[in-house]
């Protein structure tokens, strides 16, 4: 884990060299390794300190633990893990970048045994099961209500607007164009509905055989 650097300090810190654009170049090059030296001997302990955030921050999301935040009335205090960073921490951090770094040390922390491995699912959804049998019966539904709609606002149209004949005109070429779709899709609703009808009427067969 690589530590992210924040923002640079507006004034130098120990050992650090200040240059300007008017440096010469022995002066830039005094300044490269001066500030070489100060990453080198920092860099392992900024990371470690990373490190350590990063894990407190992926325990705090996993279990949903900032959830438990409450309100003067009891109610809870943050309506999403961006604002909890945000209210706690003033972490400007956006959500999709915290869920990054969570799902990235997550992963450590289950292949080294300090996690569960099922915390590894913990944020995925699966989306529900769609049959062909419902796909056809929901689009049926909605072209359907296009056309109804399309049909209602041509009928409102004033008789004495111009141009009522031209929207009645496209009206009538989609209706022709999405009618045979519509009962396509229909006659696939009703097979479905017939095929489970009879799966469901069928009698069971008798298991019972002779022992004699």
């Amino acid at each position: 884990m690589t530590a992210e650097i924040i923002a640079m300090p507006d004034q130098a810190v120990s050992g650090e060299v200040v240059i300007t654009a008017e440096s010469t170049a022995d002066a830039k090059r005094d300044a490269l390794k001066a500030n070489e030296t100060i990453i080198k001997r920092n860099w392992a302990k900024a990371t470690e300190k990373v490190e350590t955030v990063y894990r407190s921050l992926t325990l705090i999301h996993t279990y949903d633990l900032w959830k438990m935040h409450k309100d003067a009335a009891g109610k809870r205090k943050y309506s999403s893990f961006e604002k909890y960073l945000f209210g706690e921490f003033g972490w400007e951090l956006s959500r999709v970048r915290a869920l990054q770094i969570i799902k990235a040390q997550r992963a450590k922390m289950i292949e080294a045994g300090e996690l569960p491995a099922e915390t590894a699912e913990a944020r995925q959804r699966t989306a529900p099961e769609v049959t062909s049998e419902r796909a056809a019966r929901i689009t049926a539904d909605q072209l359907q209500k296009v056309l109804d709609a399309f049909a209602t606002r041509v009928d409102s149209i004033d008789e004495g607007d111009p141009d009522k004949p031209t929207v009645a005109r496209i009206y009538g070429d989609v209706r022709d164009a999405l009618a045979p779709a519509i009962t396509d899709l229909r006659e696939i609703v009703f097979a479905a509905e017939a095929d489970s009808e009879d799966a469901d009427s069928e009698p069971e067969e008798d298991d019972d055989t002779d022992t004699e």
